[in-house]
């Protein structure tokens, strides 16, 4: 004996599940749903982006669904127009279905009629907006518990090329005239408006940070990153301007652009020009040269390459120094 329970047909076309599929309450629950859909996507474009909770989680998400560009704060606005546009798709695929059950949409009292399929679909996007909230909160503190610093297990023990340069006062200048101290060493340019104002206002800290007694025996030393266009008088006005002081700080160039973007190659300082404007692309990168005058750390402006390159300068500042034998 089948004792499977059925459902007429006449009773299932009567029943809530298929009035709500198949009348006003479906489509009044995907309006409202996209609407506040919507609601959410202009928040992640047009939000802010500084301090607090709601910045970072606009900044990041502009970072990882619009493309966006953490050196410029742009953002890919063909990313934008596909997040935008789909849900408007899919509400419009279910417009052209139920033409006439969207038509009534037209009178107030049926939204009223069907007030809980909007109330519905709100706390449903409230809720899928809050997930995404929690978990980039979540993330955030977790990218905030920094490992500590691996130490000897990622130095390696890399020879500096001994390219001549010109620093910006005109005075020659060599790695080798470094020998015996710690070099802290980047790589920016005097139009740039994005990275290295970054750059060298970490270098700056970093600086403010030390001791006088470890600060002395630190040198910094900037790679020109545009070669062929900056003079002496030029990185002295950018070293000038930003507070740095003639020989603790060095602004160098090559004496022939060819040997400067040789070094540059060699000391995987990526560079490349965009012909469309003239802006160099970059990356923001640390080299820390211990007393031996080799190559010990690299680092870039990640979060935990920061915290990692203050311990690192610090325990090279206490390393002492046994000097080479001359060649």
């Amino acid at each position: 004996m089948n004792t499977t329970a059925t459902i007429p047909a006449a009773g299932w076309a009567d029943s809530r599940p298929a009035r709500f599929l198949n009348g006003p309450g479906l489509l009044v629950f995907l309006l409202t749903a996209l609407a506040g859909y919507e609601a959410f996507l202009l928040v992640t474009i047009f939000g802010p982006t500084g301090g607090g909770w709601l910045g970072e989680f606009v900044r990041d998400f502009q970072l990882w669904c619009y493309r966006g560009d953490p050196r410029t704060g742009g953002i890919s606005w063909l990313a934008v127009s596909v997040m935008m546009f789909e849900p408007i798709f899919v509400v419009g695929v279910a417009a052209l279905l139920w033409r006439g059950t969207f038509a009534r949409l037209k009178s107030p009292g049926l939204w009223l009629a069907h007030a809980r399929a909007a109330v519905a679909a709100l706390v449903l996007t409230a809720a899928c907006a809050g997930g995404l909230v929690y978990y980039a909160r979540t993330d955030a503190i977790t990218a905030r518990i920094l490992p500590p610093f691996p130490g000897e297990r990622i130095r390696v023990k890399l020879a500096l090329p001994d390219t001549p340069l010109v620093d910006q006062k005109g005075a020659a200048f060599r790695f080798s005239d470094l020998r015996g101290r710690v070099v802290l060493m980047t790589g920016v340019y005097a139009a740039c408006t994005t990275a290295c104002p970054e750059i060298l206002l970490e270098l700056k800290t970093l600086l403010d940070e030390l001791p006088a007694a470890e600060r002395a025996g630190l040198s910094v030393v900037a790679l020109s990153l545009n070669p062929e266009y900056e003079t002496a008088q030029l990185m002295d006005l950018v070293t000038e301007a930003r507070g740095f002081s003639h020989p603790e700080f060095r602004y160098v160039n090559g004496e022939r652009p060819a040997e400067m973007h040789d070094l540059l190659t060699r000391l995987q300082f990526s560079a490349t020009r965009n012909p469309a404007n003239g802006v160099i692309d970059h990356a923001n990168l640390f080299l820390l040269v211990d007393r031996t005058n080799h190559i010990a750390y690299r680092f870039t402006l990640d979060p935990r390459h920061r915290a990692w390159l203050r311990v690192a300068l610090r325990s090279l500042l206490t390393e002492s120094h046994v000097a080479a034998p001359a060649s």
